[in-house]
């Protein structure tokens, strides 16, 4: 990892800093560190950092990807990450919005992302307050929609697709007019800020189990065993986020074929009756979460990961009009710490007879919101029959996902569904 790139030319930070106050210029854009996630692992963990530990992880992240204006890429030994980090396309939707001579655009992101993404991929931009849901933090290394198991990473198809679909129902929209070459730079940069975040975190979670800090021996110019360790532990942190990220090319959940005869309609009829039952039985149990009109009502306290450690880590939640003093006292320590936070919500289960569906509305869509979970959502894997596996009545096949699928989409065409469709009832003469 690179290390000394985090120190700057003196006089030029001098002669930028004396622009900046005579107000010649905007001041440089800087990452926010995660002091709420900081501030979260000293209280879970009834721990008190050494003030001086965030600053060693602000310069370990300098040293390491730059700043927005200035991006690098962690260099990491027997690890090719080119694929997944490529720095020209970084640089491409880094720093500010312009276009080079030959009519390239560039910062890309600061463009088009930063209004809801903010500058450091924390979801908290200057419109984040006043969506819902909130805008992605990437940080946590965790995204909803993609083709890979629970807990594993996008691939870049699945990164591709979101930038250019949006997602439905949010204030995410589509990319289409982006040529192919900026949706692979912002697929890359999104990338960039998600690896910086996660690694940040999981430097934060060593803090307890330092004895002193992060960097010590390092500051002092001590070149001991402590030194060694010290860079060994941080590097070994960064390979393990990056390298799954590159495994995740590998990882894509292969999709069965549907059932013969699903074009004829009394199949598709059956399928859906099929569906139906499983919906509402104990192995697939979708109406416990969506309700029994599988309006979204089934549970309505729950929370995603985002929300979660604002809560200290509580999975349900009554609503800010229902806090208790526990969590209130936690919310406003955590404010104190980074104001910028937003106050949590709930994340309710999907409102199915909308047809709006936030992961695409094709089968496969379907298919694999079903067989994958929705990782950071109360949203789980279903428990899926292994090829070759002996049929068990506590698990689904492959034919029975398929027709879910089938009983989910069609339930926008009941005619409960469509209110409006009915004749009106008329009460009383009309004048």
């Amino acid at each position: 990892m690179r290390f000394d790139r985090g120190c700057k030319n003196t006089t030029a930070a001098f002669l930028l800093l004396a622009v900046t106050l005579c107000g010649c210029a905007d001041p440089p854009a800087v990452f926010v560190l995660n002091d709420a996630y900081y501030a979260h692992i000293e209280r879970k963990t009834q721990t008190t950092f050494d003030p001086r530990s965030r600053d060693d992880i602000g310069l370990i992240l300098a040293s390491s990807f730059g700043e927005p204006d200035d991006p690098y890429v962690p260099l990491i030994a027997d690890l090719d990450a080119t694929e997944i980090l490529d720095l020209t396309r970084v640089k491409q939707s880094s720093g500010r919005v312009w276009s080079d001579k030959i009519g390239i655009a560039r910062g890309l992101y600061r463009e088009h992302c930063i209004h809801c993404h903010g500058m450091s991929g924390d979801g908290l931009g200057p419109t984040a307050s006043f969506l819902n849901p909130y805008p992605r933090d990437y940080r946590m290394g965790i995204f909803k929609f993609k083709s890979t198991g629970k807990g594993l990473k996008p691939t870049h198809d699945d990164l591709v697709r979101i930038l250019t679909e949006g997602i439905p129902g949010t204030a995410m929209p589509s990319f289409k007019v982006l040529d192919k070459d900026e949706i692979e730079s912002l697929v890359h940069y999104v990338r960039y800020l998600s690896i910086r975040g996660e690694l940040e975190r999981k430097l934060i979670e060593l803090l307890p189990d330092v004895e002193d800090r992060l960097l010590d021996d390092a500051l002092r110019g001590k070149q001991d065993d402590k030194y060694k360790a010290q860079w060994d532990t941080i590097r070994g942190t960064a390979r393990e986020v990056m390298e799954k990220w590159v495994q995740a090319e590998q990882e894509v959940l292969p999709v069965p074929a549907r059932p013969d005869g699903w074009q004829d309609p009394e199949t598709m009829r059956a399928s859906v009756e099929h569906g139906r039952k499983l919906f509402y039985g104990k192995v697939a149990n979708c109406f416990s979460c969506h309700g029994d009109s599988a309006l979204g009502d089934g549970q309505t306290q729950g929370v995603d990961a985002w929300t979660r450690e604002l809560l200290n880590d509580k999975e349900q939640f009554l609503g800010l009009a229902k806090m208790t003093p526990e969590e209130r006292d936690r919310f406003e320590y955590l404010k104190a710490r980074d104001p910028r936070i937003l106050p949590p919500r709930n994340i309710r289960p999907r409102n199915l007879r909308q047809g709006i569906f936030r992961g695409g509305r094709r089968p496969i869509d379907v298919y694999l919101r079903i067989v994958n979970g929705i990782d950071g959502t109360p949203m789980p894997s279903a428990p899926l029959l292994k090829p070759g596996e002996a049929p068990n009545p506590g698990k689904l096949s492959s034919d029975d996902v398929w027709s879910l699928v089938d009983y989910v989409r069609s339930l926008q065409y009941e005619s409960i569904s469509n209110p409006n469709d009915h004749e009106p009832v008329v009460t009383r003469e009309r004048l």
